[in-house]
């Protein structure tokens, strides 16, 4: 007797209104995929929005330095000592530069 599922099912289990994250379960045969993805996009567009408003504005004028999308902001917020997270804000905005509003602030 075969052990395990004969066809390949995929289970979605939408997505979460938190993190904007969906998650897709994979049965193929007998082993379990979890996958998970998260749209970009809307995140994207706020951020060129936040780039449109600091044009011509100095720093200390009230700058957006950039958006953490939640997926990746549930990581940092639960850092608790403060200059720790900070840096975890820097280092995001440097592996992530496109979710920077303000380029100079990485250059600081």
């Amino acid at each position: 007797m075969k052990n395990g599922y004969s066809e390949n099912v995929t289970i979605d289990e939408g997505v979460n209104p938190a993190t904007g994250i969906r998650t897709l379960l994979h049965f193929e045969g007998d082993s379990l995929i979890i996958q998970k993805q998260w749209d970009a996009t809307p995140y994207l567009e706020h951020v060129r929005a936040m780039r449109e408003r600091n044009e011509g504005k100095s720093w200390g004028e009230g700058k957006e330095v950039g958006y953490i999308p939640p997926a990746f902001h549930a990581q940092i917020v639960v850092i608790k000592d403060r200059q720790e997270r900070a840096k975890a804000v820097k280092q995001f905005f440097r592996d992530n530069p496109a979710f920077c509003a303000y380029d100079a602030y990485l250059k600081r």
